[in-house]
Formats: C-alpha cells, sequence, structure tokens
C-alpha cells in the first residue's frame, strides 16, 4: 500500500468538498508535486484544473462561473483550481505560460485546454 504524506490526504479531503475552514484548504494546495496532481487526476469524472493567481483580472472574472460549473455539474465534473504563486514549480512542470489556463482531463488524458478568459458557455460545451 502506497503512503501519502499527510499534506497530500488534506488536498485529496479537501478536493472533495469535506476539509477545513476555506482558508485551510487554499493552504493545502501549495507547493503541489506533480506527484500529487498526478494523483488527482485518477478519477471517472472530468477533472478541470484551473490555474489562476489572485493579481489576475481575468481569472477573478471566472471565478463566479466555475464555482457554479463545480456546484451544478458536480456529478460528472471535479473542479481543482491551482494558485500558480502558490505553486510555481508545478506550473513551470505543466508549461503554464499564461492565466487563466484550464486543462480538461479524462481518463488522466489531457483533452481540450484554453489559455485566457473564456466565456462560461464555452467552458460548459467542452464539458458535455
Amino acid at each position: 500500500m502506497k503512503r501519502h504524506s499527510f499534506a497530500f490526504i488534506l488536498t485529496l479531503l479537501w478536493l472533495l468538498g469535506g476539509c477545513g475552514t476555506k482558508q485551510n484548504q487554499q493552504e493545502n494546495l501549495v507547493n503541489m508535486t506533480r506527484t500529487q496532481f498526478d494523483a488527482l487526476l485518477d478519477s471517472d469524472k472530468l477533472i478541470l484544473v484551473d490555474f489562476y493567481a489572485d493579481w489576475c483580472g481575468p481569472c477573478k472574472k471566472m471565478t463566479p462561473y466555475l464555482e457554479e460549473i463545480k456546484t451544478e455539474m458536480s456529478d460528472k465534473v471535479t473542479l481543482v483550481r491551482i494558485n500558480t504563486d502558490d505553486n510555481p514549480e508545478l506550473a513551470q512542470q505543466l508549461s503554464i505560460e499564461g492565466l487563466p489556463t484550464l486543462l480538461l482531463f479524462k481518463n488522466k488524458s489531457l483533452v481540450w485546454q484554453n489559455v485566457g478568459y473564456i466565456p462560461k458557455e464555452e467552458v460548459v460545451k467542452q464539458l458535455n
């Protein structure tokens, strides 16, 4: 059986929506390793990853509708939001060069990506 770090387990619990306050949940996604990121992709659901930064205007504009998608499509999609300022190594390893960047994974494979602002309707099209 694989042994995982406490921080990794907290990250998984956060993604499943069952651990800690919002502030603590955000702290759990600091310094995520590539191994931890790859483990998040192990799901029967689609995984929508949002790479963002707090200072990014388009990122802020997309946040409300991404939260709506997270709620409205929770049976089909898992939304993972990763702050690039808190995870610079991971962003570099995944070649994230612009913000916001959305990555959509299905069965651990990247099936779609977008760099820059995109309207909710266009994201939802990719998820259906």
